[in-house]
């Protein structure tokens, strides 16, 4: 029973580590003149971690693990953000030149695969949250 239990242990302590993003911490992008910022960051929470969604932002689509994010640089407009495992399911907003703009993707239960979705959050909680998140590879 022992040896059971260590086995059970040691499968959750395995499958706990390596969930997250590994690339460098967060930095910003300076937003410019003829472009916005908008950065789509997930935090990590162990439910769905191993699911890395394709995520449309703009004209870029970029895959975002759990604890990663993503800085789309895109002209000023009306902005799409997106999974297409979501069709329809995204948000739009309109950016201007020269902001910052912060998207929160979270991963949901769902029937059969997690379900996404994503929050434009206040810059406050959007610089606070993204803290601890790092850049996947791309």
């Amino acid at each position: 029973m022992r040896t059971l239990c260590k086995v059970v242990i040691l499968g959750i302590a395995m499958a706990m580590t390596g969930c997250e993003v590994e690339g460098p911490v967060f930095q910003r992008h300076p937003p410019t003149s003829q472009y916005a910022v908008i950065y789509v960051y997930r935090p990590y929470h162990y439910f769905g971690s191993a699911i890395e969604p394709d995520v449309t932002c703009g004209h870029s689509t970029a895959a975002i693990g759990a604890g990663g994010y993503h800085a789309f640089v895109e002209e000023p407009g009306i902005i799409n953000c997106y999974s297409y495992t979501e069709v329809g399911r995204g948000i739009s907003f309109e950016a201007r030149p020269e902001a910052e703009y912060f998207v929160r993707e979270e991963v949901d239960w769902g029937f059969v695969e997690g379900r996404i979705h994503f929050y434009l959050v206040n810059r406050g909680v959007g610089l606070d949250e993204i803290q601890e998140c790092r850049q996947g590879q791309q």
